[in-house]
């Protein structure tokens, strides 16, 4: 009874003593190239050897649901449409939609951004390794087994480009890479085959999910330390609640209520300050956000935490006019 009373009373303040708690927030990023005055994107071919023909379909369907799902552009043109309006209009081609016919589909379709590009790597490889372990059984008694671990890697790369439908200039040109690993394990056995279909898939989403990044704004989880101070302003806990759930303004309100105490050490003061300026911050609210990374600076100027986050108002102000820019299309 004696130890669990000490136990308790151990982890009560180790648990008092976590200044310190995570807050995830969800902001816009800017895409790499802007294509604020394109409102039309045409997918065109991803070439590759004729045995990679599935791989390139694949990768072409990936990239065009991307850029439907991110409803950056007003109309997101596939393969199939492209063919048939070649067809339709009775214009001569090679049977690809590259560079070369982009003059002729920008005399029908108008202004647009047409990508196109092919695999430069598409392979797997599986190995198998064996490492000793040391176990016990139910009476305690040790024993080695050999442990067989089957691992399989897929690398998947693609180069793409893209350019003015109608100048055939190139926008932009961009090699993407990935790849993803997964294994099975087993005692005194050959390992189970690996899902080779799955960790191809999971390289076509990331290719997808770069792919998208470059072209188009999009969402991004992001991180913050958020400060908690349970003697002396114990709301900032509540504060945190409340922004964990998406209640952002409640939460602005407790804080710049904790900011408004007295008698409260500054210490604790320019964490109900830094608090509020992260949550201002990602909200797009930077002038606000700006003037209470300064306060909590002010308050404790040797903490590197608030120095930090004034540095990181100014570069997500950049990033957030970015987005503004590129969100300005022309329609």
């Amino acid at each position: 009874m004696k130890m669990r009373m000490i136990f308790g009373t151990i982890l009560a303040l180790l648990l008092a003593g976590c200044a310190t708690q995570n807050l995830k927030m969800t902001v816009m990023r800017p895409a790499e190239v802007n294509l604020s005055e394109y409102n039309r994107i045409a997918i065109g071919d991803i070439w590759g050897h004729p045995y990679q023909y599935v791989q390139a379909q694949d990768i072409r369907e990936a990239f065009t649901a991307r850029l439907v799902q991110s409803e950056y552009f007003e109309f997101v043109l596939d393969r199939q449409y492209l063919e048939r309006i070649l067809q339709e209009h009775y214009l001569g081609w090679s049977g690809y939609l590259d560079a070369d016919t982009a003059p002729q589909l920008g005399k029908i379709i108008g202004a647009g951004a047409f990508v196109f590009g092919r695999i430069t790597r598409d392979e797997y490889k599986e190995d198998v390794s064996s490492v000793k372990e040391t176990k016990k059984d139910k009476a305690g008694q040790e024993y080695e087994v050999m442990k067989y671990i089957r691992t399989g890697t897929h690398h998947l790369g693609v180069n793409f480009q893209v350019i003015d439908i109608e100048s055939t200039k190139i926008i932009a040109m961009k090699e993407l890479r990935t790849q993803f690993s997964t294994s099975t394990s087993s005692e005194d056995s050959t390992p189970p085959r690996i899902d080779k279909i799955f960790v191809y898939d999971m390289c076509v989403q990331d290719l997808s999910h770069q792919f998208i990044r470059t072209v188009a704004p999009y969402y991004e989880a992001v991180t913050n330390t958020f400060q908690t101070d349970n003697k002396y302003l114990p709301e900032l806990m509540n504060a945190h609640r409340m922004a964990s759930v998406g209640e952002y303004q409640r939460a602005i309100q407790i804080l710049k209520g904790a900011t408004r105490q007295t008698g409260v050490p500054e210490v604790s003061q320019a964490k109900a300050h830094y608090d509020l300026g992260i949550i201002q911050m990602y909200l797009g609210d930077f002038d606000e956000a700006m003037d209470s990374f300064v306060r909590a600076s002010n308050l404790v100027p040797k903490s590197s935490l608030y120095k930090n986050a004034i540095i990181k108002c100014r570069d997500e102000r950049l990033k957030a006019d970015m987005v503004r820019r590129q969100m300005e299309g022309p329609y």
